[in-house]
């Protein structure tokens, strides 16, 4: 992570009561390129170099053809690490949040002030729908599971990235 230039700091180990927990966390503050990650995200190591990668290879060309002179000076994460179940369900599955392998894109903070906030873009003709688009079937390139706004009622605002290993290289893009 320091050699691509983001900046975190090494956290203290999580563990919970629900078998939640990350043996080394990484507290997230900034991506390549001085993108802040605003709040700060707790993650494993694994996340994080997955989004750095995701931002550099994927997200900032989007927006260069899309808004041309325009950068990315912001991230706004909506969860990281928090120990809960599936789209905060009181039974299942616990989410990959869980084990810091998950993080919620919201919006992006840009040098001319404006914000761009995740939001169903399936039929949006503009430019940045035509982003939200590009940068999201890019997600699938760099991590195993993408949830956006199309995909069910929990993910409405926000971008679902994580990096769940599965069998076979298996990878839920939706």
């Amino acid at each position: 992570m320091k050699e691509i230039g983001a900046v975190f700091e090494e956290a203290t180990a999580l563990h919970d009561s629900k078998a939640c927990g990350i043996d080394r966390p990484v507290l997230l503050k900034t991506l390549p390129g001085g993108v802040a990650v605003e709040p700060a995200a707790t993650v494993r190591c694994e996340t994080a170099l997955q989004l750095a990668r995701w931002m550099e290879g994927s997200v900032k060309p989007s927006l260069e053809a899309a808004m041309p002179g325009e950068t990315i000076t912001g991230l706004s994460q909506a969860s990281a690490y928090v120990c809960k179940n599936r789209n905060g369900a009181e039974e299942g599955r616990i989410s990959e949040h869980a084990f810091g392998n998950a993080i919620d894109i919201a919006g992006f903070a840009l040098k001319s002030g404006k914000s761009l906030t995740v939001r169903p873009a399936d039929k949006d003709a503009t430019l940045e729908g035509a982003f939200q688009r590009a940068i999201t079937e890019a997600a699938c390139l760099y991590f195993t599971t993408v949830l956006d706004p199309g995909s069910d009622a929990a993910h409405q605002n926000h971008l679902h990235l994580d990096v769940k290993e599965r069998r076979g290289g298996y990878r839920y893009c939706w």
